[in-house]
């Protein structure tokens, strides 16, 4: 039955009118290691009963490490996944549960078992999540072996948009990059989903892994107008910056993330436009270890 499921499947692939979508079945190996020098990463997500780290509790958490070569970007061997279901003292939201699957029957009385996420953060040099800007602050305010790590976001720092993808989602991505459907919004599926898109050659050959790895390694700058003039606020819109409302230790201001070679030319635009030629900004440099942190 499946060979001649795929026999129609490859006949609708010779038309310029189908698309055909396989189930992805994730691989253990994808690469043979050739001596290189290599590393190990873990790809981590979380559900959660909402999105505010502050007040919302995460219900499921899942690691997987893989083995990869540092320079190629190439992963080598993919581990076992570790999956915990934590109850959050609370219900579960409706609308969470129809979009994970996990109800309240699920997490009752469980809790992650923060010995075991140690030593699986313990030997990862890099962790990585398709929205890390989310899902860090919920793991490190609920797992002190994450908060010093190195991290990386599949969403963020693959540059999608440029590469011709309209959506950074998930699902959106295993589709249109590698041709693929997996069912979504657990935590599991979702890391070894991040992995396999890694893995996808794109048109010229590189690695989306490759890429992110470049930019892990680059640190940005974050650039905050504090004090700005309330009258400025749709000039600093309009130039892409985000409001913060001062939550945790975060300044109440606008900010704008940037690479090393745009600083010197943003000051220039907030001396000129934001401050009439005085100085009101802060420039933070952040690195992997800082980045997506609250």
């Amino acid at each position: 039955m499946t060979k001649s499921l795929e026999t129609l499947a490859k006949q609708l692939e010779q038309s310029d009118d189908y698309r055909v979508l396989r189930r992805f079945v994730p691989p253990g190996t994808y690469h043979e290691g050739g001596g290189a020098e290599t590393g190990t990463a873990l790809v981590v997500d979380v559900e959660t009963t909402g999105l505010d780290p502050s007040s919302d509790r995460i219900i499921e958490f899942c690691g997987v490490p893989f083995e990869f070569e540092k320079e190629s970007g190439r992963i080598l061997t993919v581990g076992a996944a570790v999956s915990f279901l934590e109850d959050p003292g609370r219900s579960i939201p409706a609308e969470i549960s129809r979009l994970t699957g996990i109800t309240d029957d699920m997490v009752s009385g469980k809790v992650i078992d923060e010995a075991a996420v140690a030593a699986l953060a313990s030997g990862a040099g890099l962790v990585i999540a398709h929205n890390a800007g989310f899902d860090r602050p919920f793991v490190d305010r609920r797992l002190a072996a994450f908060r010093e790590k190195h991290w990386a976001c599949s969403q963020k720092e693959v540059p999608w948009k440029a590469l011709g993808v309209s959506s950074g989602a998930l699902e959106f991505l295993m589709m249109k990059q590698c041709g693929l459907f997996f069912d979504g919004h657990r935590a599991d599926a979702d890391c070894l989903a991040v992995i396999h898109l890694l893995q996808q050659p794109l048109e010229d050959g590189t690695l989306p892994f490759r890429l992110l790895l470049e930019s892990a390694r680059t640190p940005t700058f974050k650039v905050w107008a504090l004090d700005s003039p309330f009258e400025t606020k749709d000039s600093l819109k309009q130039r892409r910056y985000r409001w913060s409302p001062g939550e945790g230790k975060l300044p109440k201001a606008w900010y704008k993330e940037l690479g090393k070679e745009d600083v010197e030319a943003e000051e220039e635009w907030l001396r000129r436009e934001v401050y009439a030629g005085k100085q009101g900004w802060k420039v933070e440099k952040l690195d992997a270890r800082r980045r997506y942190a609250e």
